[in-house]
């Protein structure tokens, strides 16, 4: 027996007249794909493309913590930090500029700043990471804990 497909609007409106409740699929809210805040300009240092860790201070990226930081990740990342400066860019545009695979904050005060909201799990084709921010990393044992566990569940690093 053949039956004719109908258009889901006239189908919804069949239904609806014969009393008949219809579920319908709403688009769920994406974190998936986050907005960063446009006011925040990123200041990039030397390193290879792939990852980005960004730090509260351009200090935090030049200390002997970025420095175990970067041995530990067995790369080269890339250090950016906030600034005022000249040569700045925001953090979607160097995402895609730069191929960023993986975008790691310090802090969840600085990713406050650069986000609305909660931070997303993704940011353009990077994959968001929240640490510890350096200073709790430096000062409190359970901080580096964290650093490492998140470090280690996020596949950042090489092996």
């Amino acid at each position: 027996m053949w039956i004719p497909r109908m258009h889901s609007s006239l189908q919804q409106a069949y239904l609806e007249a014969m009393d008949i409740a219809v579920w319908s699929l709403r688009q769920p809210a994406s974190p998936e794909t986050g907005i960063a805040k446009n006011h925040v300009q990123l200041k990039l240092g030397p390193g290879k493309a792939g990852s980005l860790l960004i730090c509260a201070a351009d200090t935090d990226s030049a200390g002997r913590l970025a420095n175990d930081i970067s041995r530990t990740l067995g790369s080269s990342p890339v250090w950016a930090w906030p600034s005022d400066d000249t040569g700045t860019v925001d953090l979607p545009s160097a995402v895609e500029d730069k191929l960023f695979t993986t975008v790691a904050i310090f802090g969840e005060e600085l990713a406050m700043q650069m986000f609305e909201g909660e931070l997303p799990a993704h940011l353009n084709s990077a994959k968001l990471v929240l640490l510890p921010s350096m200073q709790d990393i430096q000062n409190m044992a359970e901080a580096r804990r964290t650093l490492w566990a998140t470090l280690c569940r996020s596949g950042m690093l090489e092996h």
